[in-house]
């Protein structure tokens, strides 16, 4: 059987066996299961080296371009700021580590490390963590279904247009979408716990000041109104 790893216990097992000679040759490899050359050889090593482990290759394989301090300094850098294209991590590698790096050994020790390419979320660049928290401790002072949440959601010519999609390696995914909006619709919705849209109203266009103040007397409060009176 050729491509198979013994381990060096085993192999220690049979120079006690032949150490013993108790056995014949032919026994001891039945017992051990390896061949008869096994066997041989791992008696020269054992009488050249004084062990039967193999020496560890020295040089194997093209040395790496980064070590682990530089991968280090890479996460750090996607961390800060992850929407870095990949000659953006290299120029900086040139520049602050002088090291000349492919784009390829980049993404390589990015798919190491766990690293892989996600659409980007958008977060309000104004959001204050402090007054976030100040909202949820107080807006948890009231029971849940007190609350009523509101939604205001858009749709036009070019909303359902897929922004991913399948194509061979190499070529490009087409398809073809409509660039003009035309026309827009705008939704507003109100919804409770437990009850679901109490409340909507379709615009066309954007909702404004004025629209926004008519859904909430002319929709949402008439609404709780009524139902207060049944």
């Amino acid at each position: 059987m050729v491509n198979r790893r013994i381990s060096d216990d085993v192999k220690r097992i049979a120079l006690w066996l032949k150490n013993r000679r108790r056995d014949s040759d032919h026994k001891i490899c039945q017992l051990v299961d390896f061949s008869l050359s096994t066997l041989y050889r791992t008696l020269c090593r054992n009488r050249a080296t004084g062990d039967v482990t193999k020496k560890l290759a020295i040089g194997r394989g093209r040395p790496q371009k980064l070590i682990h301090s530089d991968c280090l300094y890479l996460l750090r850098l996607a961390r800060h700021k992850p929407t870095l294209f990949l000659d953006e991590y290299s120029c900086r590698l040139e520049e602050y580590r002088d090291l000349p790096v492919s784009l390829a050994t980049i993404h390589a020790s990015f798919k190491r490390a766990g690293l892989n390419v996600k659409r980007v979320q958008k977060l309000a660049s104004k959001r204050n963590p402090m007054v976030h928290a100040a909202f949820v401790r107080r807006i948890g002072q009231y029971p849940a279904n007190y609350l009523i949440s509101l939604n205001e959601v858009s749709k036009d010519d070019r909303t359902y247009a897929h922004l991913w999609g399948q194509a061979p390696v190499g070529q490009r995914v087409e398809q073809h979408d409509p660039f003009v909006r035309k026309r827009r619709l705008s939704m507003l919705a109100a919804m409770a716990l437990d009850r679901g849209i109490i409340a909507a109203r379709v615009v066309e266009g954007s909702f404004t000041h004025q629209t926004f103040y008519e859904f909430l007397r002319d929709d949402l409060v008439r609404f709780s109104y009524c139902e207060a009176i049944l």
